[in-house]
């Protein structure tokens, strides 16, 4: 396979982006991907190992870090804004409709958690969208989420209203520590996943955590008319496989694969079966 530095721009800001070609450059353009990283993870988590099993099929693929994070610009840092997250899928969208090694009438999109619900996002929203990969998307948090976030976010508040800087906790911690995930087996997951990701960083701003329990991708999932993968985790409290299957009740053609186990579990338990099943079903769209 063939990788290649690409630079998007999205609110101002460069994006920094990995494109993945097959070794095939012969037969281009290929049919391609794009994809991001979950909830404050980078491009080099998860992504390469998909990427790759992608190019040798003939695949191309586009991973991105989102502003904040990663090797990609902005000067807020580790902080999740959630609508910029999704327009930068749409720019990595509109970025591999005008690349000449893309055929640009064979494009999907997946992704995991967050991703995964931005992905179903862009691809309700966007006809050029061919397919989409979701693997435990993100829907829409508990009201209640995370309650022991709630000192920690009124902290941040009174902090910020005084002129101080804003805190950071966590994204992954332990059961019982404060942090934006604590179950699931998420500190196991990303300090393995870290191990090559040398830009990532286990933190996000507090001031991050509230706006999340607004956003929902349930309408939006509701208007896909694309082919849909989703994947599910079936003891999954972080997003919760019924939630899934409500907000994608109303899409015709729909393909579950469903394991037993939690979140993160999925990926340390079932990881070379849920990878090996998103690359076969979007080859077998796209090619």
């Amino acid at each position: 396979m063939i990788t290649r530095v690409e630079t998007l721009v999205v609110d101002g800001i460069d994006v920094s982006a990995t494109l993945t070609l097959p070794e095939a450059a012969g037969v281009a353009p290929f049919p391609a991907v794009f994809t991001a990283p979950g909830f404050a993870g980078v491009k080099e988590m998860l992504i390469p190992d998909y990427s790759r099993d992608l190019a040798a099929l003939g695949i191309a693929s586009l991973a991105f870090d989102y502003p904040g994070f990663g090797a990609s610009g902005g000067e807020l840092r580790q902080h999740i804004d959630l609508p910029q997250q999704l327009r930068t899928f749409h720019s990595a969208l509109e970025h591999l409709v005008h690349h000449p090694c893309i055929d640009p009438e064979r494009i999907g999109v997946w992704g995991t958690s967050m991703s995964g619900g931005h992905a179903l996002a862009v691809a309700a929203a966007d006809e050029r969208v061919t397919a989409v990969a979701a693997i435990i998307p993100f829907i829409s948090l508990s009201p209640t989420g995370n309650l022991g976030l709630a000192p920690v976010v009124v902290r941040d508040v009174l902090r910020r209203a005084a002129g101080r800087p804003g805190l950071t906790i966590p994204a992954a911690g332990r059961p019982g520590e404060v942090a934006t995930m604590n179950s699931d087996g998420a500190y196991e997951w990303a300090a393995t996943m870290a191990e090559g990701a040398d830009t990532y960083r286990n933190e996000v701003t507090v001031a991050s955590l509230p706006k999340m329990l607004r956003w929902s991708t349930r309408k939006a999932a509701s208007m896909v008319r694309v082919p849909v993968l989703a994947i599910l985790a079936e003891s999954d409290t972080i997003t919760p496989p019924a939630r899934v299957r409500k907000a994608l009740a109303r899409v015709k053609d729909v393909e579950y694969v469903s394991f037993p186990e939690s979140h993160f579990e999925l990926f340390t338990d079932h990881g070379d079966a849920v990878r090996e099943k998103t690359v076969e079903w979007l080859a077998d769209r796209l090619l």
